[in-house]
């Protein structure tokens, strides 16, 4: 039984308008400052901010496109340094296409469990069987529901084909069971990245709230923050995945909700917080994150940092698309991108993709990692 919070790593972001993603190694340095009298180092300063809050190189990087990488794309950048939302398009995509957005679902279906721990509906560290007993084994009595979302629960991956949510996860227990009999799992200890662990906060949205996920999804989301393409998907090759990677979007509905999420206008102070408690945890071996240490947030945001300078996000797939949602702490500065990866694509050209449309939105720079 691990009844007891672990300890929590608090992320605080402070005076930073603008930030860097980096995804791999060899991302551009910060610029440095020149060496000279305090009104040429503040010209400077000055200059470096306008080039990062000027959308040229996003405009540059979309001019190129199709490439080898990318055969179409959209941007929306928002946020400090910019009157209105700035939205670019290259190869043949529509500034408002629907996009299946795959694992930015995450983001909302955190949301939801947030919002119903605001309303003492659900304690964030109490026990995900307290709610579903009949759906959590007893060999996982441990877990919490802070654990499920920033992914240190330990469940097992997910291994059923099912299109039921609740079958789904009932398969991947009793199949985990079968393949590793007797285990003793270690929630707490390691951050591993899973798929189940948002079908099971789906599944108690639903036990909570006494309504569907989609239900609960329109009520506090979509209605209220006005998101007018935002819907769960009809395409059976992503309806299946529901709460964990199953909605349509676009790229103003996700600059939206990104600015509500961040900007606290969906979660009171007491939840807020912990959008940046990432747990002090080793990475597993298959974790998503880009360093030795955890990542992933109460929220399912992961954080990243590059000299200094600090994002929060989210990435998805799905078919013929690959999409991303960063901002800056509180959604000072808020980039969205969507793009058609060319099939046969590697993942190092694709992760480089992400890096080219973070540093341009962030830094000024479409520089990818090398």
């Amino acid at each position: 039984m691990n009844a007891r919070p672990r300890t929590l790593r608090r992320i605080a972001v402070t005076g930073i308008a603008l930030a860097a993603l980096t995804v791999g190694v060899g991302a551009p340095a910060a610029l440095a400052a020149p060496v000279g009298s305090a009104g040429s180092a503040a010209t400077a300063a000055h200059a470096e901010r306008a080039a990062a809050q000027d959308p040229a190189a996003l405009r540059a990087l979309l001019a190129s496109l199709p490439d080898e990488v990318s055969t179409g794309a959209l941007v929306r950048l928002s946020g400090a340094g910019l009157r209105t939302p700035w939205t670019g398009t290259g190869g043949p995509v529509a500034a408002d296409a629907d996009v299946p957005v795959g694992s930015v679902t995450k983001l909302f279906t955190n949301a939801l469990v947030l919002r119903l721990v605001a309303e003492h509906r659900i304690e964030i560290d109490a026990p995900v069987r307290r709610y579903l007993p009949d759906l959590i084994p007893d060999a996982y009595a441990g877990v919490t529901v802070r654990q499920l979302m920033d992914h240190t629960a330990d469940l097992p991956m997910l291994t059923s084909e099912s299109a039921d949510p609740r079958t789904m996860v009932l398969d991947t227990f009793a199949a985990d069971a079968a393949a590793r009999p007797g285990r003793t799992p270690a929630p707490g200890t390691v951050q591993q990245y899973n798929g189940t662990n948002s079908f099971v906060a789906g599944l108690l949205v639903e036990r909570i709230s006494g309504r569907s996920y989609g239900e609960e999804l329109q009520r506090r989301i979509v209605h209220p923050l006005g998101l007018r393409q935002t819907r769960m998907s009809t395409d059976p090759r992503m309806a299946r995945f529901w709460a964990e990677g199953g909605l349509v979007s676009s790229a103003a509905d996700l600059d939206r909700f990104m600015a509500a999420l961040l900007g606290g206008r969906l979660l009171p102070p007491a939840q807020q917080r912990h959008l940046y408690e990432v747990p002090d945890v080793p990475n597993a071996k298959g974790n998503t994150c880009l360093s030795p240490r955890a990542c992933f947030s109460a929220a399912g945001l992961m954080r990243h940092e590059t000299a200094g300078t600090v994002v929060w996000g989210k990435t998805g797939s799905g078919p013929g698309w690959s999409t991303g949602v960063f901002a800056t702490e509180q959604a000072g500065r808020r980039l969205v991108y969507a793009h058609n990866p060319r099939p046969g694509t590697s993942k190092d050209q694709q992760i480089g993709r992400v890096v080219e449309f973070a540093n341009a939105g962030f830094t000024g720079s479409a520089a990818s990692a090398g």
